[in-house]
């Protein structure tokens, strides 16, 4: 029995469904971990590649220290943060917040981020669980979507699936430092960018990630869809 494994850490455990459904359970020829871009130093005024800087403190070190120890030859996915059914994270709280009317835009925040849908996530595990890459390419990548949205792009994206819910703007100065006062450190994370180098992965497989916002967007659900 092969001792190679698809390591979803609880973090990501809504994932299996979409990796398993790209695997269909089968054994998989090469490890995968998919990790968290969370991993590094925040950097709002870098596009962060695979060799930003480490956040010693973040919990993904330990995680991705284990499984590179029993599965030196394997490969890590550090995904941005990521869009799906039963999303954890940063998505999430947004998604929340939105839904429940606790959202706002901020007049002129152009803040950018990087995101991925958990639907890409699960293609680039089973490409490279199924087959590797030649001796010599690297075993860690990002993944994202290579768009960088803007956070109020994302946020109308995700209201869209909420039956066009609106999302009130404060346009005035005291709703705006009203606004600051309720958001806390959130308002740091919602106005600073937050932004992702995925290249490395389409060039090492050919991978082309789903424009997020859009596929949100326009996207038709059913039965068969995550």
């Amino acid at each position: 029995m092969s001792d190679n494994i698809i390591y979803i850490t609880p973090q990501n455990e809504f994932l299996r469904p979409y990796i398993e459904r790209e695997t269909g359970k089968y054994e998989p020829a090469f490890s995968v971990m998919v990790s968290s871009t969370d991993i590094y130093f925040p950097d709002p005024q870098a596009i962060i590649c695979e060799n930003g800087i480490i956040d010693k403190s973040s919990p993904w070190v330990e995680f991705e220290q284990q499984f590179i120890n029993e599965h030196p030859e394997g490969f890590i996915l550090r995904a941005a943060p990521i869009v799906g059914t039963g999303m954890t994270g940063k998505m999430r709280r947004l998604a929340e917040e939105i839904y429940r009317a606790r959202f706002f835009h901020f007049p002129y925040n152009d803040a950018r981020k990087s995101i991925v849908h958990a639907l890409d996530v699960a293609k680039a595990v089973a490409y490279l669980s199924k087959n590797g890459l030649p001796a010599g390419y690297r075993r860690i990548f990002n993944i994202c979507d290579g768009e960088d949205p803007t956070l109020h792009d994302i946020a109308e994206a995700f209201a869209y699936r909420m039956e066009n819910k609106r999302i009130s703007t404060l346009s005035t100065r005291p709703q705006q430092l009203i606004g600051r006062i309720f958001y806390g450190k959130r308002y740091r994370d919602y106005t600073c960018d937050e932004r992702f180098n995925g290249q490395a992965l389409s060039e090492a497989t050919g991978f082309k990630p789903t424009n997020v916002c859009e596929y949100l967007r326009t996207h038709i659900y059913d039965e068969n869809s995550l």
